[in-house]
């Protein structure tokens, strides 16, 4: 997340050695946005606390705390004019909060979070350190886990048991591995979802049923960001609403006619190929009607740009449903006899359940995060980038098996990636790799079946699903075991 009114200027002087030439990577300001310089984090970067060789990645990881710091308010509650939280006022809440966001911006796995988290407990004991003040801003245990007292930041000292080296740690930091930097959700959590989607439509939260239905669908569908979702507009919906109802007529929409409606210059034959790569995964859903949507692309070097993408008939009828009954005519309201209030004044589909204003990605992911992971809390891990990890793995999953080639394998992974980049708005397929080896580690499990399809419907309705599943995952530990030992 880049911040406007923080920046870091590097300040070069002539050298006149060789010392100083290499002095000039150390000398580094932290800027406010007014020009005032945070010597806070330029007097932690430069000091002996981090070595040369790291300071150019310390750098990067001191600034992404400070502009989680400054943002904060806005992420977390939505208050565009919140301000900024001092460094000297950051608690364990900030802490566990700040996981939250690393999970909800980039979506890292435990080590990359740990490393951040790791940075920013230095940066404070440096403070604490280094100034005068007149409290405890970080308390750092003994190796017992003791506590001299407590601070507004309660950290441990540990000793690695690799190299032996001590390093901070806090109890925010995910105590275990559990998915990689690009895993996709399972498919238990998105069971999970609308279970706990079911709960809070029996509570009476009507807009935020609909809201967040319709907002997991449309990840699910189309595995676009929470930011591109955020920008889906009027107009957008406008489009789709021509094209369900043609459908619904019988009426055929051609591709060059999404095109023009859409207002791009896109080759239709580039269309035909994502249609047809679309339709035979996983995420198609042998779905016989698709209709086409706009989605303004918010990252990487094609940042701004506009693609079209593939959504099934049902999710496109959802996503004019809920504009039409939510946005529109304000349903939640009217049924409880309250006055409508205009939410469609600012022609965005996702606008805030109390507020009324359009919400950016991270203001949804932020809502997300208040309903499934305070609200209702899960052993499974969801977040809403964790659906862009599923599409892309499902549609990658179908080109190995429709390719099926003794091609090498970087050669073969950059053909797939090729194949559906326009998709998933991707600058370079250098960035998606990864999802190559998931996709192959899910046809290997495949391999590994349990029980077909008929087999095991049988015996649920015989046993139940808890047992039959238990026998399932016998039954592939034994196969796993039996691939080890042949």
């Amino acid at each position: 997340m880049v911040m406007n009114s923080l920046k870091i200027d590097i300040k070069s002087r002539p050298a006149s050695s060789e010392s100083d030439s290499h002095d000039n990577d150390e000398l580094c300001l932290f800027l406010y946005g007014n020009g005032d310089v945070n010597w806070f984090a330029t007097d932690f970067l430069m000091s002996n606390k981090i070595p040369r060789a790291s300071k150019k990645g310390a750098k990067g990881l001191i600034r992404y705390f400070l502009e989680y710091i400054e943002y904060y308010e806005n992420w977390k509650y939505g208050d565009t004019q919140g301000k900024p939280v001092s460094i000297g006022t950051v608690t364990d809440e900030h802490f566990y909060d700040f996981v939250r966001y690393i999970e909800d911006d980039i979506g890292l796995n435990r080590n990359a979070i740990a490393k951040r988290v790791r940075m920013a407990l230095r940066f404070l004991e440096f403070i604490q350190e280094n100034y005068h003040l007149r409290y405890t801003l970080i308390a750092i245990s003994d190796a017992d886990g003791h506590y001299s007292s407590k601070g507004l930041v309660n950290a441990k000292r540990k000793i690695s048991s690799h190299n032996k080296k001590s390093f901070l740690h806090h109890d925010c930091i995910p105590h275990s591995e559990d998915y990689g930097s690009r895993s996709p959700i399972t498919e238990a959590a998105i069971e999970s979802l609308y279970n706990d989607l079911d709960k809070l439509e029996d509570e009476g939260e009507e807009f935020l049923f609909e809201f967040l239905s319709t907002l997991i669908g449309l990840l699910e569908a189309t595995g676009i960001r929470v930011s591109e979702a955020a920008n889906i507009d009027a107009h957008t919906i406008e489009i789709l609403r021509a094209q369900v109802n043609a459908s619904l007529a019988s009426k055929a929409v051609e591709l060059n006619d999404i095109i023009r409606l859409n207002k791009l210059t896109v080759d239709a034959k580039s269309l035909k190929t994502a249609e047809a790569i679309y339709r035979k995964s996983a995420v198609g859903g042998n779905n016989n009607q698709l209709v086409w949507i706009k989605i303004k692309t918010t990252k990487g070097n094609n940042k701004n740009t506009f693609r079209i993408i593939p959504i099934s008939f049902t999710a496109a009828q959802y996503l004019v449903r809920f504009y039409d009954d939510y946005i529109l005519n304000e349903l939640d309201r009217t049924n409880e006899g309250l006055c409508r209030i205009n939410r469609a004044k600012f022609g965005k589909l996702f606008v805030h359940h109390r507020s009324h204003l359009p919400m950016t990605g991270v203001m949804i992911s932020s809502l997300f995060y208040e309903i499934f992971g305070r609200k209702y809390k899960s052993k499974h891990k969801r977040n809403p980038h964790l659906f862009r990890h599923r599409f892309i793995t499902l549609l990658t999953v179908q080109q190995l098996k429709a390719l099926n080639s003794n091609m090498g394998g970087t050669q073969l992974a950059r053909l797939i990636l090729k194949r559906i980049q326009g998709l998933t708005g991707h600058a370079s397929i250098d960035t998606m790799l990864h999802y190559v080896e998931l996709a192959e580690a899910e046809l290997e499990i495949d391999k590994l079946s349990g029980f077909d399809s008929t087999t095991r419907e049988h015996l649920v309705s015989e046993l139940g699903e808890e047992h039959v599943a238990q026998l399932e995952k016998g039954l592939i530990l034994k196969q796993v075991k039996e691939t080890l030992t042949s």
